[in-house]
């Protein structure tokens, strides 16, 4: 495996990720969005006639994101079309005469007529609701137990055949966990972040009726607690969001299991911040993980990591798998780690065009696609008068919507400019 150079200059390269990492995310107005569907099911599940309704109505009992969503970790899924998985727990007191299939039975039946929605499939540990281009995973938690612990109890482990049993869970506290973990004293790169995106807007969700388009239009001026959290523009999430892209890709035509997104979400918050940029960020998240996993297949073990505010959560519970199998599934997972650290090390000093056939294979190529498009506008002066950057010594590019003038850069005089080389380490 190539390995990395921390102080090799990958601005231009951490410019790419963070287009790709941007135009993968909700919008504000898909947030919005989602955000409305979280109170409809709500509103849903306490309806009169919802064979829930009586549980849900104590005032102690709560519904909440949790997942990708709470994390700001939620992305576009698939390779020819745009897809977002959101997840929510309905936590209430399940009653103890309840079989361990019932509750999803009774959560199955209460979804029945959610507004807009195509489709409802009852899953192994959840009910999911399908809107055109999002899914919503809804999982019920009993906190009947009163575990000392804010927010942990059980959810149900159902499954078409074999036996159904309980499972520790606390996602809420896990979403604290990560939250905190991520992101301190970042605010340059929360700015560098918040500047990408204001250039790259792509609305993928359409309201489901007039009266979701009406909330959606009014959700800057409702002064309601947010069921979503805040947007979390951290170094490390922006590279979590990259590598699950990657993941995703590259599981999409195996018959495997591929790791849960929890999963990366843990490691995440264990490797902490990289302080060499997106690209060292990305690259030590992949290759961390991958040296564990190649140490668990020498040892003859499997991860085991737990929800940091709840030890009997085993976050990866369900992957890799047991036996020979398992084997398998680390090595396919450590090998796809493995070659992303290469193809960006290749990328550090490679052409702009190795940099899109890169991107294209890595991230999919209607994304690479997007994303050229995105830094052409941004680099086109032709037509457009805006302040083009260079790195002093390095030759590194960059624009006031991207950096912040400093000593360390002068302006490029005006000509019809477009990056086509990155820096290299031969050529300092």
């Amino acid at each position: 495996m190539t390995n990395y150079n921390p102080f090799r200059t990958t601005a231009a390269l951490d410019e790419v990720l963070l287009d790709v990492a941007t135009l993968l995310e909700l919008s504000p107005r898909d947030r919005s969005i989602a955000e409305n569907r979280y109170r409809r099911l709500k509103v849903h599940l306490e309806r009169k006639n919802s064979p829930l309704a009586q549980y849900l109505i104590d005032g102690q009992s709560m519904i909440y994101a949790q997942g990708s969503v709470a994390t700001s970790t939620t992305i576009i899924s698939g390779t020819d079309d745009d897809r977002f998985d959101v997840d929510a727990i309905v936590e209430f007191d399940v009653p103890a005469h309840w079989s361990n299939s019932y509750a999803l039975d009774l959560l199955e039946e209460a979804l029945q007529g959610f507004p807009g929605a195509t489709k409802i499939v009852r899953c192994t540990r959840c009910v999911q609701i399908q809107f055109p281009f999002m899914h919503m995973d809804v999982t019920v938690l009993d906190r009947a137990e009163r575990i000392s612990i804010l927010r942990a109890g059980d959810i149900f482990h159902s499954p078409d055949e074999g036996i159904a049993y309980r499972v520790p869970s606390n996602p809420w506290g896990f979403t604290s966990w990560f939250r905190s973990s991520v992101g301190a004293h970042q605010e340059v790169f929360a700015e560098t972040v918040r500047r990408h995106r204001a250039g790259i807007v792509r609305n993928r969700l359409q309201p489901l009726d007039e009266g979701e388009r009406l909330i959606v239009a009014k959700a800057d001026q409702q002064d309601l607690p947010p069921m979503i959290p805040s947007r979390l523009d951290a170094q490390e999430v922006i590279a979590l969001k990259l590598l699950k892209r990657y993941v995703n890709l590259h599981y999409e035509n195996l018959s495997l299991r591929q790791p849960p997104s929890i999963y990366l979400a843990k490691r995440t918050g264990d490797v902490g911040y990289i302080p060499y940029g997106l690209s060292a960020q990305l690259m030590e998240l992949a290759s961390s993980t991958a040296r564990i996993l190649r140490g668990h297949l020498a040892n003859g073990t499997r991860p085991d990591e737990k929800n940091p505010s709840y030890k009997p959560d085993s976050i990866n519970d369900r992957w890799p798998t047991a036996g020979a199998a398992g084997q398998q599934d680390m090595r396919e997972f450590a090998d796809a780690l493995d070659h992303l650290v290469e193809r960006l090390a290749a990328c550090a000093t490679a052409t702009l065009a190795e940099i899109s056939q890169a991107i294209d294979e890595l991230f999919g190529e209607r994304i690479g696609k997007e994303q050229r498009k995105v830094l052409a506008e941004r680099y086109d002066r032709r037509d457009n008068p805006t302040t083009v950057l260079s790195g002093s010594r390095t030759g590194s590019i960059a624009s006031p919507a991207i950096v912040t003038s400093s000593s360390a850069y002068r302006e490029v005089r005006p000509h019809n400019f477009h990056p086509f080389i990155l820096d290299s380490e031969d050529e300092q």
